[in-house]
């Protein structure tokens, strides 16, 4: 199937914004961000959609100057052939192909750790391989529709989740504010950026090009993204809140601790929507990266379909799963320096100049 004859509906693009934006940022973003900003991580969350929406604009703004193209054709057409080739390479396997994995990993090592202890890393990789694989056989359309149901149950869940967990709150958790300046504020929003933000160019392998109207589907995705922000932003202060700016740094999954806090009555074990709530936005998140994967790879090598990709692409991403990643330091390390370097070259610095790129091309008449 071609993947340009999938239409989505703007409320679809709301969704798989929304799920996407969510997906880190549920369970693993707050210890990031309390890191380094401290007490001061909710004021990082309240201006990442002011960061985050202006790069949303680029993106729309670089693809409306190139309709009917994926930015593999963008890439091409600003760049050139040869130079254009390499960079679409680069960005289908090492931003997205690569990802792939990267959150298949942190899937496994969540259940592996809180729930199934016992079980073998590879099973459970297995397991959410094999859904990746049958969701873009299905195609993205049947994705972005599950996406349009699993937004609002995940969404009441977790503000569900964050009621229940009002009488556990400590305000002081939060002062002083700026204790330490706006530096560890800048450090943060980098960070953050680098998870909820500049990875959002990946939208652009099916953004605006399978949409029918791009003014209306535009406002969509940039209320998806805002609609994920504020859930961060509820999620992250609500951490600091109740856990306090150390633990919910040293924590891995602050927010499923923070969830074993409540208990009222006969509700409890709340930390389980939690983990539902992550794992299903965490894997729209994974098969969006999958699917830029493939259609990206296959629009390089000529290949017409991108389903006929899906299963060698899925073994390698089996077998990747289980040593991209050796040991708990190095996923820190990368995280925080490699993957922030490499989304933010392909997220923020190629955007802003192949728009100007573009702009020129357009003034001398060279597009």
């Amino acid at each position: 199937m071609d993947a340009n004859k999938i239409k989505l509906s703007d409320h679809q693009v709301f969704a798989l914004a929304a799920n996407f934006t969510m997906g880190t940022s549920i369970i693993a973003v707050t210890a990031t961000i309390a890191d380094y900003a401290k007490q001061d991580a909710w004021l990082v969350a309240l201006i990442a959609p002011f960061i985050g929406l202006p790069f949303i604009w680029i993106y729309h703004s670089l693809m409306k100057l190139h309709p009917g193209k994926t930015l593999i054709e963008v890439y091409y057409a600003v760049f050139g052939k040869f130079i254009g080739w390499i960079l679409a390479f680069l960005f289908s396997v090492f931003v997205c192909f690569v990802s792939t994995p990267s959150v298949t990993f942190y899937i496994g090592n969540f259940v592996q750790t809180q729930y199934m202890t016992e079980t073998p890393l590879y099973a459970l990789f297995f397991i959410f391989v094999i859904c990746l694989m049958v969701a873009l056989l299905y195609g993205l359309e049947a994705v972005a529709r599950s996406a349009e149901i699993s937004v609002v149950i995940v969404s009441g869940l977790i503000i569900f989740a964050m009621l229940m967990n009002l009488p556990n709150i400590h305000p002081k958790n939060l002062m002083p504010v700026l204790e330490e300046g706006f530096t560890p504020i800048i450090k943060a929003s980098i960070q953050l950026a680098s998870v909820l933000t500049w990875p959002c160019i990946l939208f652009t392998m099916f953004y605006p090009i399978n949409t029918d109207n791009t003014n209306k589907t535009r406002n969509s995705l940039f209320f998806g993204y805002t609609w994920g922000t504020i859930i961060n932003l509820i999620i992250v202060t609500m951490s600091v809140l109740v856990l306090g700016s150390t633990i919910a740094s040293n924590s891995q999954y602050s927010t499923y601790l923070m969830a074993k806090e409540i208990s009222l009555g006969v509700i409890n074990r709340v930390e389980a929507i939690i983990s539902f709530s992550w794992i299903v936005t965490e894997t729209v998140r994974n098969i969006l990266y999958f699917y830029a994967a493939a259609v990206g790879i296959s629009r390089l090598f000529g290949i017409s379909d991108y389903k006929k990709i899906i299963l060698p692409l899925g073994l390698v991403c089996l077998v990747y799963a289980g040593v991209n990643y050796p040991d708990s330091y190095y996923v820190g390390k990368y995280d925080t320096i490699g993957w922030t370097t490499e989304i933010g070259v392909y997220g923020f610095v190629l955007p802003i100049l192949m728009l100007i790129i573009t702009k020129i091309k357009i003034k001398i008449g060279r597009l």
